[in-house]
């Protein structure tokens, strides 16, 4: 077995959903793409991958997309024989539903598949992977990566990266963490209260040795429970959060000043057939970031309201409204609503705008606004409060109407979803 084979063991022991173990903190840095137009043929803030035959499309291949190359530099200054592990981390719009295959290579060396977010079957998606690399089969210095796709089973084989970092994991022993004091630096997560107990309202702390308190930036705190699919790897008992524009949203919340202590409101958070689990990533100085271990095994009390998280049985493919044309779905509610003493509504889109639509979604003939209100074309998460008296048992209806003439509304994976909050009657 060889070191990268155990780096990746050792990602899947510390990070997964599926795991009961801890592991120990790593550091690690991250060198983000600078997309250069001159280099990817790709106007705009992102980069465009298109399928190999695009280029002598009769419709598409004269349009300006058809140019760009999907190609990228990432640099990497750093002494590779100091990494114990490397990974690729983009933010990905999953493209044209329909579009198969979608793979990188670096440098020439070896071609990675990013996997199949959906839209292979048609869905629309929006995905964050994190891909491990080899590091033998990094430079140090500027690194090539070659993203493709073939054309599946849609029009136009196509999909774009926003966002694209290497993460460079350091040996224990790196001497950049010498030189900067971290060689022994050590952060763990604790409860403020004893126990593995989880109540409404949690109290969460850092816990890091004192003379080491200057050198924080700032704390994010993730959880991994059962829940909605926020970050689109088609997993719901998973760490919950992702990045967006490089910024981490989503999860249990950010921290910037000391004791980096926060409070996490778990009233909405589904009931659990396992246990949750919680870790920090430490923002510090000199560019370098702590994943710590995996404080495990917490739980919901015994009596606690009843949560449940409700999807689509069936999703239309794609989900999307153009051109006037409504879509529907239905989520089931095995209850009566009247026992509901919260209920919420959770929707991840790609908006390419509502047009005129003045109400673009609705539950039962209820509008819900769930776009930017501003065609950004970009990833909109939604998670708002939901009357009850708009619920009921059975088939709830779900509207969505669109009459622009390109894009739209995307409504991605995993679907419109529906969180109930029962009384403690039931």
């Amino acid at each position: 077995m060889n070191k990268n084979t155990i780096f990746i063991l050792f990602l899947c022991i510390a990070f997964s959903g599926y795991c009961n173990c801890s592991a120990q903190g790593v550091f690690f840095r991250e060198h983000w793409a600078q997309f250069d137009a001159a280099i990817s043929n790709s106007s705009g803030r992102m980069l465009r991958v298109n399928d190999a035959e695009l280029s002598l499309h009769e419709v598409y291949g004269k349009r300006p997309e058809a140019r760009v190359n999907g190609f990228t530099l990432i640099n990497v200054p750093e002494d590779l024989f100091e990494l114990q592990g490397a990974e690729l981390y983009l933010e990905v719009w999953g493209g044209h539903p329909g579009t198969a295959n979608k793979r990188f290579l670096v440098n020439g060396k070896q071609v990675y598949p990013l996997g199949d977010d959906g839209t292979e079957e048609k869905h629309c998606a929006y995905s964050y992977p994190e891909i491990p690399l080899k590091v033998e089969h990094l430079v140090n210095g500027q690194n090539a990566l070659q993203f493709a796709c073939d054309r599946g089973k849609t029009f136009w084989g196509h999909f774009i990266i926003d966002e694209a970092a290497v993460r460079c994991y350091l040996k224990p022993d790196h001497p950049d963490l010498k030189n900067n004091d971290l060689h022994d630096f050590e952060a763990r997560v604790q409860l403020q209260s004893p126990g593995s107990t989880l109540p409404d309202r949690v109290h969460i702390r850092l816990s890091y040795p004192e003379r080491y308190e200057k050198s924080i930036i700032s704390v994010e705190y993730f959880g991994r429970h059962d829940g909605f699919d926020d970050n689109g790897n088609k997993r719901e008992n998973d760490w919950h959060g992702y990045t967006h524009n490089r910024k981490y949203v989503n999860h249990i919340g950010q921290v910037t000043s000391p004791p980096y202590s926060l409070t996490w409101d778990t009233s909405m958070v589904p009931s659990q057939a396992g246990p949750i689990a919680l870790k920090a990533l430490v923002h510090l100085k000199g560019g370098f970031h702590y994943w710590t271990d995996v404080l495990d095994g917490l739980v919901f009390p015994a009596g606690r309201n009843n949560v449940e998280l409700y999807k689509c049985a069936v999703l239309p493919k794609p989900f999307w409204s153009r051109a006037s044309k409504p879509v529907t779905a239905t989520i089931n509610l095995p209850r009566n609503p009247a026992d509901v003493e919260s209920a919420r509504l959770m929707v991840r889109i790609w908006d390419g705008g509502e047009g005129t639509v003045t109400e673009h979604f609705k539950i039962n003939g209820h509008p819900y606004s769930i776009t930017s209100g501003r065609a950004n074309h970009d990833l909109v998460f939604t998670n708002i409060k939901v009357n009850v008296k708009h619920l009921k048992p059975g088939a709830n209806t779900l509207t969505l109407l669109s009459d622009t003439e390109h894009h739209g509304i995307e409504i991605l994976l995993p679907g419109p979803c529906i969180l109930l909050r029962y009384g403690k009657s039931l």
